[in-house]
């Protein structure tokens, strides 16, 4: 069963959602993934949608990072939602996780536990 989005979308904005497996985490908003598209997979470098996290190059940058890989590596199932892609070509993703039959949201983790703040991506 694929989890279902907890916010309002603009009209005419297309969804995907889709199963996904991490490869490596860059920084803490972008990471590279497998996604399976149902027919195939493909792999992709994400960005996480609605946040920035610190540069890598800083101390909070680093932190950041080990908290996605951390959390990732305790997802027993990950699901993305996708409507489009930014400036560098990365799609723009919400990132829901499942750990002990939980659900979490990758994006707000980030927000609550400081490792990243809003942006307009």
């Amino acid at each position: 069963a694929l989890m279902k989005v907890r916010r309002p979308l603009k009209p005419g904005v297309d969804l995907y959602t889709y199963r996904a497996y991490p490869v490596s985490v860059t920084d803490g908003d972008t990471i590279w993934m497998v996604i399976d598209l149902g027919f195939g997979i493909i792999k992709e470098h994400l960005r996480l949608r609605g946040i920035d996290a610190p540069e890598i190059t800083t101390r909070e940058g680093i932190r950041a990072k080990r908290f996605v890989e951390r959390e990732l590596k305790k997802a027993s199932q990950i699901i993305i939602t996708s409507t489009k892609s930014d400036k560098y070509d990365r799609y723009l993703v919400d990132l829901f996780y499942v750990v002990d039959g939980k659900e979490r949201f990758l994006n707000n983790r980030l927000l609550e536990t400081g490792h990243a703040v809003r942006s307009q991506y």
